[in-house]
């Protein structure tokens, strides 16, 4: 499990770097993974000394996902037709913890991935992002883990929906465009524009980064994370089970 995440302080006054540490595989979401970065999200939901977390994918891409190879072996992600467990409570600390996470993003950020970058107060593509939800091309429901929440809300209803309907992936320019993202570089400058974007917050006040994170969800619940997370369990708990009797 430690493996499946790296965790170091980059720049000291209380910047850290978390790094998804299966390039093999794309970075894949398994359960030791999810397991890791909830048990981390947590743990750093009352750490005054971390003020702001950089997340990044080792190797060339983001995270592509739940493992899907994986599947029917001891490591595999259990959530499924009985609900999202881990990964909603992955998904609720992220958002709990009071340091602002940045996502640095290159190649794929598909489905389980894109809800990780989702969960991120800020992202950063690389030229070579593609964001793509990949639940509907594979028999499942268009969302799940707040992606259709965000997403509606950040780049429009009509693109969203497109998005999460057809399965077609948004590339980095586009994503710059339709406000997804709030930059795009090259590649091999996506490490240092993160820090410096980091750096940058860092000298703010620490209680004025917690509450300003804390202030800013505030104002975009107006219909909350957690309702739509509960609509979108049922449709893929449904689709899941649909899809083991067919």
């Amino acid at each position: 499990m430690d493996d499946a995440i790296l965790v170091s302080e980059m720049l000291g006054d209380g910047l850290e770097r978390l790094t998804l540490n299966r390039p093999n595989r794309l970075n894949a979401l398994n359960q030791p993974m999810a397991e890791a970065l909830l048990a981390h999200f947590e743990s750093r939901r009352r750490d005054e000394n971390t003020r702001v977390i950089v997340i990044r994918g080792a190797g060339r891409a983001f995270s592509s996902g739940a493992d899907l190879k994986a599947m029917g072996q001891p490591d595999a992600l259990r959530d499924g037709p009985r609900g999202d467990w881990v990964l909603r409570d992955l998904m609720k600390a992220m958002r709990a913890c009071p340091q602002p996470l940045i996502a640095l993003v290159k190649g794929p950020a598909a489905g389980g991935g894109l809800t990780l970058a989702l969960a991120c107060d800020v992202i950063v593509a690389g030229e070579s992002a593609a964001f793509h939800s990949a639940f509907i091309n594979i028999g499942l429901s268009g969302a799940e883990l707040g992606v259709s929440w965000r997403l509606q809300r950040t780049i429009g209803v009509s693109r969203a929906r497109e998005m999460l309907l057809t399965g077609r992936p948004i590339n980095a320019v586009d994503a710059l465009r339709l406000g997804l993202v709030s930059a795009t570089v090259p590649d091999d400058d996506l490490d240092a524009h993160g820090l410096a974007l980091a750096a940058d917050m860092l000298k703010a006040r620490p209680d004025a980064l917690r509450l300003s994170k804390r202030s800013f969800d505030a104002t975009l619940d107006a219909v909350s994370l957690d309702t739509a997370m509960e609509i979108e369990e049922r449709a893929q708990m449904l689709m899941i089970a649909r899809r083991g009797a067919g």
